[in-house]
């Protein structure tokens, strides 16, 4: 199970996970982190790394709390509550030092290419995230869809263990993304403070929304507004869209769709509004600036990415991706998917984790046979091999089995 409490040692005594978190013990583990304030606290989470903790007052308290220190999140188990995958594993690699920055009280500090204060966004003069990459550098910002895999991976939704088979919702989703979004902070913001989730009508997510959408409108912020898309109709949506169309809008305002960004949409997620036609899920997320003076809540989008998942919310960055992450499924495995950020074609990390074969196993999965593909392949092929040996990463050539009918059995799971 992920996000798992773990027990702890502070000052070399050990406190089990309900000392911890049971009401009953609150004033005595309060006592206990006071009294150790200023020294660090060490997870007991099944891991060989230092897995050292920092004990942190509360800002909004006189309480304390545990933090895993910068830097140190792949020091924990990937069920333990304090993990994060390092950098290599995954397109995080892929930045310039100091976009993405993680504090000892767990908080991680952002530089979007675009900001969300609209005066300094204008400042900047409103460039595209798209426009400022250049393949085989490090990026020296966070475009809009490198936000929605930070948001996805530190919620901890690209990550399945069978015990979570039919609790994984909406709603659920949902809730963890707020939670991640309280740590996350750009242009000196809580990211929590300018997010919009997709909500039921009349509901208290609903009247987030719209609470977040006038403090924005007041405070000349930019939103950004995360939902699945709305089911694909025909008669509505083919052609261009006028309003950005998702699934549980209420609470925030008519997103309203210029044609020039559904354009570069169309243009950058071919893939995945294919995928949104044939009945898959499609997460968008959207950049919107609040509209001024308006009787009824509006704002117009300024930026917009897609982003397909499975049933079970994992990212998936192709169909072939899919039918593994299905087998992997129904085969009662425990893996997560590594999301690429902004990171371009020359970052090598795999397209799963297998996180129940006794160590952390990759999985790729390659889906095309062009030559520029191939040459691509061959580097890949040698990367894993030095890596992790000929036997130690698992691979599939859907190219040449496009129906899955031979892809080869996956590692075998380890019981601990």
């Amino acid at each position: 199970m992920l996000n798992r409490r773990f027990p702890v040692l502070v000052a070399s005594k050990r406190y089990s996970p309900e000392f911890q978190s049971d009401p009953q013990y609150a004033k005595s583990w309060k006592a206990v982190l006071e009294k150790a304030y200023g020294t660090h606290a060490v997870c007991q989470c099944p891991s060989s790394g230092d897995r050292k903790l920092s004990i942190k007052r509360r800002e909004d308290s006189d309480g304390f709390h545990l933090a895993r220190f910068a830097g140190t999140g792949h020091e924990h188990s990937n069920e333990c509550r304090f993990y994060a995958p390092a950098p290599e594993r995954s397109g995080m690699q892929g930045y310039d030092v100091g976009v993405v920055e993680e504090g000892d009280d767990g908080s991680i500090r952002v530089r979007l290419a675009r900001g969300i204060r609209v005066q300094a966004a204008r400042a900047e003069g409103g460039e595209s995230s798209e426009e400022k990459k250049s393949p085989g550098k490090r990026k020296p910002a966070m475009t809009l869809l490198g936000l929605l895999h930070l948001l996805w991976s530190e919620a901890r939704i690209n990550a399945w263990y069978p015990a979570m088979e039919g609790k994984r919702n909406a709603g659920i989703v949902n809730y963890a993304l707020l939670q991640a979004a309280e740590r996350i902070s750009a242009s000196r913001m809580k990211l929590s403070d300018v997010l919009l989730l997709a909500a039921l009508k009349d509901s208290k997510d609903a009247a987030r929304n719209q609470t977040v959408a006038m403090s924005a409108i007041s405070r000349d912020y930019r939103l950004v507004a995360v939902s699945p898309l709305a089911r694909y109709n025909a008669d509505r949506h083919a052609g261009d869209l006028l309003k950005l169309p998702l699934s549980g809008p209420f609470g925030m305002p008519a997103l309203h769709l210029p044609p020039a960004v559904w354009a570069t949409t169309v243009k950058r997620f071919e893939r995945e509004i294919s995928a949104w036609k044939r009945g898959s899920r499609v997460i968008a997320v959207a950049q919107v600036t609040p509209r001024n003076g308006t009787t009824v809540p509006q704002a117009d989008v300024v930026e917009l990415a897609l982003m397909q998942v499975s049933e079970r919310w994992i990212p998936l960055d192709s169909d072939y991706e899919g039918v593994i992450e299905a087998r992997l499924h129904a085969a009662g495995r425990s893996f997560d998917k590594p999301l690429r950020y902004d990171a371009d074609e020359s970052e090598v990390f795999p397209d799963f984790w297998l996180l129940d074969a006794g160590k952390d196993f990759p999985l790729e999965v390659f889906g095309m046979n062009t030559p520029v593909y191939l040459e691509r392949k061959a580097v890949k092929t040698a990367w894993y091999n030095r890596e992790y040996g000929g036997d130690g990463w698992w691979s599939w050539n859907a190219a040449s089995d496009p129906q899955g009918k031979n892809v080869p059995p996956f590692p075998e799971k380890t019981r601990r």
